[in-house]
């Protein structure tokens, strides 16, 4: 500020720093109790210490990226799965912050899963503007931010407490700057800056609780399999033994099911009439959330009298027949078409957008 040539402070504010403006002057200097209309040049050490101050005090928006080379969301996650066979990868991009008046922006990728090694340290992957640190792991903050969390809140083990994490996952963090400090010359480390650290520690943890919901959803879809699996065992003994007694056709057991498990249901019925099939999907809803999702029929000839309208996609010699539909909880709603009856095989019906595990009567992709 001593050598500036602008005539007032506010001026010098708004055209020497990034994101200030007339607004953001006016209230460092009022913050910082001082003249806006002060000559910069003129301010001594202690006025110079409270405009410093001031500067922590109010908000202002992110520094521009354009001087920055992020790596991207699409490409962690596409490099991460060519170099791994995952379960799942979770990423994140923090928001651009500053450190001693350089931008900087963190992002973390993390894969879960696959093949990697399940009682081994999780492999950390360090970079700095797009170039790997390979060497001197030990003394950069990427790794200490990581020995920092808490990893068995995220449903990883930390046998001592501290330090890297153990378990089938393997994280990547990329930090970009125009100015990083590293600890050395040989630009193999990152220094322990405290604003660096803060967002490293954020991103981290922000990735660990998507893989937290990730693993407790996995664990509560597994449950659902074994329970589906046993009452799939049990209730065709029991028709059987029910028909046999009563004299009856054995039901089936798909409705029972999907009512128990508070599945999706998808229910087909098909009735012959003058040379056509006419076709009747039902499908119920039988959990306590909406469910959204697409609903495929792929037929080998064009359907007629397609209620509710439905979205077609020729597929070489056959139709792919679409319903985008969301189902409140409890409710049901009815497809139907008519095709020609001569020669014709109905496909099992696909679902799209739901995990297998809550659906009944369809195939789900």
């Amino acid at each position: 500020m001593r050598y500036s040539e602008k005539k007032k402070l506010r001026v010098f504010l708004k055209e020497t720093f990034s994101s200030i403006g007339t607004i953001s002057a006016q209230e460092l200097c009022s913050r910082a109790g001082l003249d806006p209309e002060t000559p910069p040049s003129g301010l001594d050490h202690e006025q110079a210490k409270r405009l410093h101050s001031a500067f922590k005090q109010i908000k202002v928006k992110s520094p521009p990226v354009d001087c920055l080379s992020p790596i991207g969301e699409e490409l962690i996650k596409a490099g991460l799965e060519k170099e791994y066979r995952l379960d799942y990868i979770a990423t994140t991009i923090r928001p651009v912050s500053v450190y001693s008046g350089n931008p900087f922006l963190v992002e973390i990728g993390l894969g879960y899963g696959g093949e990697l090694e399940k009682e081994s340290r999780v492999e950390l992957l360090r970079f700095a503007n797009r170039v790997p640190l390979v060497y001197q792991q030990g003394a950069c903050a990427l790794t200490h931010a990581v020995e920092s969390v808490s990893w068995k809140n995220y449903s990883l083990g930390q046998p001592t407490g501290s330090g890297i994490p153990v378990g089938p996952a393997v994280l990547l963090i990329h930090i970009a700057s125009t100015n990083i400090p590293f600890t050395s010359e040989s630009k193999d480390a990152v220094a322990d800056m405290p604003e660096i650290l803060a967002e490293v520690d954020l991103g981290l943890k922000e990735v660990a609780r998507k893989l937290r919901r990730y693993l407790s959803r996995q664990s509560i879809l597994s449950e659902r399999r074994e329970k589906e699996e046993i009452i799939r065992k049990i209730l065709p003994r029991i028709a059987r033994k029910l028909s046999d007694v009563l004299g009856k056709q054995e039901p089936d057991i798909g409705p029972v099911v999907a009512k128990i498990m508070g599945n999706l249901l998808v229910f087909r019925s098909a009735e012959k009439n003058d040379g056509c099939l006419h076709v009747a999907l039902r499908v119920e809803n039988h959990s306590d959330l909406v469910r959204s999702f697409k609903l495929h029929e792929v037929l080998a000839v064009q359907a007629e009298v397609v209620s509710p309208e439905a979205k077609v996609i020729p597929l070489g010699d056959a139709f792919d027949y679409q319903w985008k539909l969301s189902l409140p909880a409890g409710q049901s709603v009815s497809l139907r078409y008519r095709i020609a009856a001569d020669g014709v095989t109905l496909k099992e019906p696909v679902v799209e957008g739901l995990d297998e595990e809550i659906v009944t009567g369809a195939r789900v992709i």
